[in-house]
């Protein structure tokens, strides 16, 4: 039997809040259209954008909405597999449940991902894991989930860097992510490599932070070698939502090459960490500017992207924090 965990001074997932939030989200978002218009320069490719999105081709739009589904379902099969290691009470269902109501708590406040990666760690500590067990279980999931995003930012900026297939991108936007990524993936897998379970604990906080992240990325090789076919929900959780973009610039007419598509949606990604409404979009339009693509298609691919992205899935996420309250209500007796 697990051992109660002990009681946290975090709140639970709070629905009402996060519906709150999406609410403020969409007045500001009608206000900053308003503005926009009012502005008067930017009216003209505001209306084309606005044409535009009347004459989208309805398949691409149905197709964005299936790849969105199959992105969250990577990513429910990867969260499964990971924290299943460590807590049986972590199944497929609670798995689901945490998934669609981290998106809430993600996608609708700019948080740089950290909404859903507190609440998953909230849950972990109540399925009755210590804190430093319930942290790594977390981090190496996100350690298998980010791997997949940085190779993705390594490998197309430097195909676009050296001008493969026609397209050459500036190198502050290509190399220079590459360059980045590659090092965000080389240092961590130096201290996985390095880890050893029998160390002495080290000292000091980031020392700690390092053997931590050690641990997670020894535990993440560990399952890769196991070769789970569940660890390709990190593949699908990118490839999928990457598609949701791809598929919006079809629907409105967009021809794109796909390196430029994958690095701007991972570039643009990265504008996540920026808590500031906007920051997403305004990076993924801003890559597709800067290798021609025109601004109202730019605007109104972007502005359907983040509509299937955050918008359909939202609803299910409020209705899944819910059920997930309910979830850790039963998990309480068992552990008493």
């Amino acid at each position: 039997m697990l051992a109660p965990s002990s009681p946290l001074p975090v709140k639970g997932p709070d629905a009402a809040t996060i519906a709150r939030r999406a609410l403020v989200a969409l007045a500001l978002a009608g206000a900053a259209a308003v503005a926009l218009v009012l502005a008067g320069r930017p009216a003209r490719a505001i209306g084309d954008a606005l044409d535009r999105a009347l004459h989208a081709d309805a398949r691409w739009v149905a197709a964005a909405a299936g790849f969105e589904v199959l992105s969250f379902a990577g990513y429910v099969v990867l969260l499964w597999l990971v924290t299943g290691r460590a807590t049986p009470r972590m199944d497929l269902r609670a798995s689901v449940q945490v998934t669609l109501g981290g998106a809430a708590a993600t996608r609708l406040m700019p948080t740089g991902g950290v909404g859903g990666a507190a609440l998953t760690l909230w849950i972990l500590r109540r399925t009755g894991l210590d804190a430093r067990r319930a942290g790594r279980t977390l981090l190496t999931f996100l350690v298998l989930l980010y791997a997949v995003f940085l190779a993705s930012i390594a490998v197309s900026g430097a195909l676009l860097a050296a001008g493969v297939g026609a397209v050459r991108g500036p190198l502050g936007l290509t190399a220079v992510p590459a360059a980045l990524a590659t090092a965000g993936i080389l240092v961590p897998l130096g201290l996985g490599l390095a880890h050893r379970e029998d160390a002495v604990p080290a000292t000091g906080r980031v020392r700690s932070l390092a053997r931590l992240l050690g641990a997670a990325v020894h535990d993440a090789l560990g399952l890769a070698r196991r070769a789970d076919p569940r660890l390709l929900g990190a593949l699908a959780w990118w490839t999928f939502d990457a598609a949701v973009l791809w598929a919006m610039l079809d629907a409105f007419g967009a021809a794109v090459p796909f390196a430029v598509v994958v690095l701007a949606y991972f570039v643009g990604q990265a504008g996540n960490l920026v808590p500031v409404p906007g920051a997403v979009s305004g990076g993924i339009a801003g890559v597709l500017l800067a290798f021609g693509v025109d601004a109202d298609l730019a605007l109104v691919s972007v502005l359907g992207y983040r509509a299937v992205a955050i918008w359909l899935p939202a609803p299910f996420g409020l209705l899944a924090l819910g059920a997930l309250r309910h979830t850790v209500a039963r998990w309480a007796p068992a552990a008493a």
